[in-house]
């Protein structure tokens, strides 16, 4: 697992929504919190929680499970909570220590992105059994989530045996991460138990809290943030670059921001009643099915992909994700139509290549691990390969072996 990687992420998003929040008209309120500190904390009982509120925040829950079993179903939900000058969060690192004895991290009931709808999970495959659970997520597009005192993560525990639980977070400084529009907070972490078919301890949870602020940065912390400022500035730089415009390749290249330049399909002007939403078996020995060949070692498909459309009975866009374990994201997508697609980089980051042996239009990314990406014409339309975290070779290799 790259804990720099989601740090990361996060971080990189907030810097731009931080450049942007600074760019104000003259004599407007210019008042921010960055750097003020949020709590985030477990609580073992989540009743009245909501993405913006918060019930009772509780030391120590007691739950009796009859003949507790590993079965994968979750038993009983906790909540990893935030509060605090709880801005809208960009994204966040939760990592997650329990007794994998008594509790394991279940798919049924676990939730990474309650205060963060539509935002890029960076969470561990589920069901989890090691004792440590990485919940993250951030914008890469869109956002920032919910405001406010909320739960951030909602857990599901399958309950494997008697006792008490405690839920703490790891104490590695990159592991407990905060971000809004404001920058990166420093984090205070509450953990709470869970007692299975006993009671609580003397005295709840308290005794066993630990709040502390992140520890303080080592020398290799030292460098990991001065890269993180250039990082930073390479990207807000590229941010505020003139977008090309025009057609490389034999493919159109538009601004995402400009009105009327969006690309044509069988989707353009199609009425409500004439798009479908399908499963991916439906476009199976199409050629619009998407069937790689080559992915990075350990690569797991991901089950939040947008389902194939079909607009006036022609099949216009497929989708498939994969996320590797270090969290490398790939994105694979086909789209009927026209040699188009909306584009946000400048000239420099632009080049025309043959992949597959077919036009294609490298995305070539803002420094090494940020996104890149390549655009195939296709007989159909187009095909988009796009790779974060990984180089773009890997994006051309990966094209190269669709079928």
């Amino acid at each position: 697992m790259s804990k720099r990687l989601i740090l990361g992420v996060l971080l990189a998003v907030a810097a731009i929504f931080l450049v942007a929040c600074e760019v104000e008209e003259e004599g407007e309120d210019s008042t921010r919190a960055e750097g003020e500190t949020v709590e985030m904390g477990i609580d073992p009982e989540v009743t009245g929680n909501t993405a913006s509120t918060l019930g009772t925040l509780e030391d120590c829950v007691r739950v009796d499970v009859a003949s507790p079993a590993f079965d994968g179903i979750s038993d009983y939900n906790i909540d990893v909570y935030v509060q605090g000058n709880t801005l809208a969060p960009l994204g966040y690192d939760a990592y997650v220590t329990y007794d994998a004895t008594k509790v394991h991290i279940a798919a049924p009931g676990t939730n990474a992105l309650i205060k963060m709808p539509g935002a890029s999970p960076f969470s561990d495959a589920l069901p989890d059994t090691d004792g440590r659970f990485v919940a993250a997520a951030a914008y890469l597009s869109g956002g920032p989530g919910t405001a406010g005192d909320g739960t951030l993560v909602r857990l599901g525990l399958d309950i494997g045996g008697a006792g008490v639980v405690t839920f703490d977070f790891d104490l590695d400084p990159l592991a407990t991460a905060y971000s809004s529009p404001s920058g990166e907070h420093p984090v205070t972490r509450r953990t709470a138990q869970l007692a299975i078919n006993e009671d609580c301890p003397r005295g709840g949870g308290g005794d066993r809290y630990r709040v502390e602020e992140t520890p303080t940065a080592t020398p290799a912390a030292d460098e990991m943030e001065q890269r993180r400022q250039e990082e930073e500035r390479l990207r807000v730089e590229d941010f505020y670059k003139p977008k090309f415009e025009g057609v490389v390749n034999g493919i159109r290249l538009y601004s995402t921001k400009s009105a009327g330049a969006e690309r044509t399909s069988a989707c353009t002007n199609a009425k409500p009643e004439e798009v479908q939403h399908v499963d991916l078996s439906a476009v199976a020995g199409t050629p619009m099915e998407i069937v790689p060949t080559y992915l990075p070692l350990g690569a797991k498909e991901m089950s939040d992909t947008f389902p194939p459309v079909i607009c006036k009975g022609t099949i216009a866009y497929v989708e498939r994700k994969w996320i590797t374990p270090d969290n490398a994201l790939i994105t694979i997508n086909r789209r009927q139509g026209e040699h188009a697609i909306g584009n946000d980089a400048p000239a420099e980051r632009i080049s025309a290549a043959t992949v597959a042996g077919k036009p294609a239009v490298l995305f070539h990314p803002v420094f090494e691990g940020e996104d890149s990406g390549v655009v195939i014409a296709e007989d159909f339309g187009i095909t988009s390969v796009r790779v974060f975290a990984l180089p773009l070779d890997e994006a051309i290799k990966i094209a190269e072996g669709l079928e």
